[in-house]
């Protein structure tokens, strides 16, 4: 049996210095339950097998997606540690008739039933925010929350944010960042632009046949990074089944259930015990009809060297290289809401190192 990794992860402190990250993560927190634990639930009352992620596919550049499934939440949200760029307007489409406002909002979908929508229910951090969200998730394009001023929470502004920019721009955006072309995109050939193409979905943390939310997604971390701006883009798609969080800082983190085999039970098992915890309870989600136990995985990619920039004689070789590394994976705790016996709070441990993608040390 492999030595277990050492290094855990602790419970955050509670702390209202941060009130951007706070927001943030009270959101990861939230599409945890209803993207992934809930979307599992769905497929088990369907009598419908679970999508789970290959471990070849973890990689986003190794996964290609055929196809939705239908029973898995989607959710597509933009946060602003302030306001929207005054310089980003004309890309992201914010109008009065799309701000958060019941009376827009039962406009943009039929099953919307809000009747009124109090302002402190746009805090991302009241209770009553969980209901809207569940209401407007499904509504196509992005949800913006937004900073308005210093000291002031994340709030809900915009509901049905279009993303608008060509791609063919986006691409060449980064091919030049990177050194890959001198000035056009077709410069070198069709075959080189398509390969860019692919590798720019790959960059934030998508496969190469990306397109709609994902597209959208990858768009809007390009430009507010260009901007300058402190923002995290969240994407949940029923394709993958997975989570890609996208933010300023230089990793790309993606959330996702994982079904263990008997060695890989084992193995988290010897983790658990040399961090102090006697058994895996704090951290299995589910077992399926087979006994299998299903756990929330996280693994964070850090840009690898052909993603950092070349020089433009390079370029064919490392257009086929992977964009995108593991530096981390963990298996986090199960959140409070599905915890019956509540063994994760007590376990006083967030997250546990865990090999899956990786071969164990």
């Amino acid at each position: 049996m492999n030595s277990p990794e050492s290094t855990v992860i602790p419970l955050p402190l509670r702390s209202s210095e941060d009130l951007f990250a706070a927001g943030r993560q009270r959101m990861v927190d939230f599409l945890l339950g209803y993207s992934l634990i809930e979307s599992h639930l769905a497929f088990v009352r369907a009598r419908k097998p679970y999508p789970f992620v290959e471990r070849h596919c973890v990689l986003p550049g190794a996964a290609l997606p055929k196809g939705e499934h239908r029973y898995q939440n989607t959710a597509f949200m933009i946060l602003l540690d302030g306001v929207m760029p005054d310089s980003l307007i004309k890309h992201f489409r914010l109008r009065k008739s799309n701000r958060v406002t019941a009376a827009n909002l039962r406009r943009m979908g039929s099953g919307i039933t809000l009747d009124e929508i109090r302002a402190e229910a746009l805090d991302l951090r009241s209770a009553e925010c969980e209901g809207i969200l569940r209401q407007l998730l499904p509504i196509d394009y992005a949800l913006l929350a937004e900073r308005p001023e210093p000291g002031r929470p994340l709030q809900l502004s915009h509901a049905h944010v279009k993303i608008e920019r060509l791609t063919d721009i986006a691409v060449r955006q980064l091919a030049l960042d990177l050194g890959y072309i001198e000035r056009r995109l077709f410069e070198r050939s069709e075959d080189y632009a398509d390969a860019l193409e692919a590798k720019f979905y790959e960059y934030y943390g998508f496969p190469a046949n990306a397109s709609g939310r994902k597209s959208a997604a990858a768009m809007a971390a390009q430009m507010l990074a260009g901007a300058g701006c402190r923002f995290s883009v969240l994407l949940a798609n029923q394709d993958d089944c997975r989570i890609t969080v996208l933010d300023d800082g230089p990793l790309v983190t993606q959330y996702m259930l994982l079904r263990l085999n008997r060695d890989e039970l084992d193995r988290l098992l010897q983790t658990c015990r040399a961090a102090g915890i006697g058994d895996l309870s704090p951290f299995v989600l589910l077992r399926d009809g087979r006994e299998a136990p299903i756990v929330l995985y996280r693994v964070d990619f850090a840009r690898s060297a052909p993603a950092r920039g070349t020089r433009r004689s390079d370029g064919d070789r490392l257009l086929r290289q992977p964009w995108l590394e593991i530096v981390d994976e963990r298996i986090l705790r199960v959140p409070a809401e599905f915890d019956e016996d509540g063994a994760g709070a007590a376990s006083g441990i967030a997250a546990l190192p865990f090999r899956y993608a990786r071969p164990p040390p």
